[in-house]
């Protein structure tokens, strides 16, 4: 009888996010076969996470704007909502790592992918022309207006805020509570893995608010 081949890196991790997206609680599960073996730490962890969530946003940006909309403010915004719910879980491990840091090497890497993010959705809206912290304002501000387009369809679900009430206070307070982090210090060292900004933002590795 052959043995089983042992799970790769990019295996642990799908069978990761699969179990998160299931579970949906905002919690990293502990019995994910190969976690301990193929991320080193924490901060490790946390970097693939954080980078899987900045590839689905850019994916569900470029998804939107594919059609060259009139409005590209508005495709960008739809757009983070798409990949907020198709990728619920991921955003709620995210935000809960925003509000409550295991380390500072994470708190960093949340805000240092925030900024990514913002300023990846000001470039595809057309506000924006590089990534900086212009721009990185510009994208926050698309962020919270679709989080709260998110919380008026949960309202009227009558679906329990008090989760995403506080995603979004940390949105709008955490560029003022975490020390500035460039975008180029944030990404993962020897990582494999990159992505694809929108319209020539440039590649991003990881993230932040909810």
């Amino acid at each position: 009888m052959k043995d089983r081949p042992k799970p790769s890196r990019a295996t642990v991790l799908h069978n990761l996010i699969e179990e998160i997206l299931a579970r949906n609680d905002g919690q990293v599960p502990t019995n994910i076969e190969g976690t301990d073996t193929y991320f080193n730490n924490v901060d490790d962890l946390a970097n693939a996470l954080l980078l899987r969530w900045h590839t689905r946003l850019v994916a569900s940006i470029e998804r939107g704007l594919v059609d060259d909309p009139e409005d590209r403010r508005e495709a960008v915004i739809e757009a983070w909502r798409h990949a907020s719910r198709i990728y619920s879980g991921v955003r709620k491990v995210v935000d809960e790592m925003a509000e409550d840091p295991p380390t500072d090497v994470v708190a960093h890497a949340v805000l240092a992918t925030a900024r990514n993010d913002w300023a990846a959705m000001a470039i595809a809206a057309g506000l924006a022309s590089g990534i900086d912290e212009l721009g990185a304002r510009v994208g926050q501000r698309l962020e919270l207006e679709a989080r709260r387009r998110n919380l008026t369809e949960q309202s009227a679900a009558n679906k329990p805020l008090a989760r995403s009430l506080l995603g979004t206070l940390m949105a709008h307070l955490v560029w003022r509570v975490l020390p500035k982090v460039s975008t180029d210090s944030a990404r993962p060292s020897g990582s494999a893995e990159a992505t694809a900004s929108p319209q020539g933002s440039g590649s991003v590795r990881h993230t932040t608010p909810n």
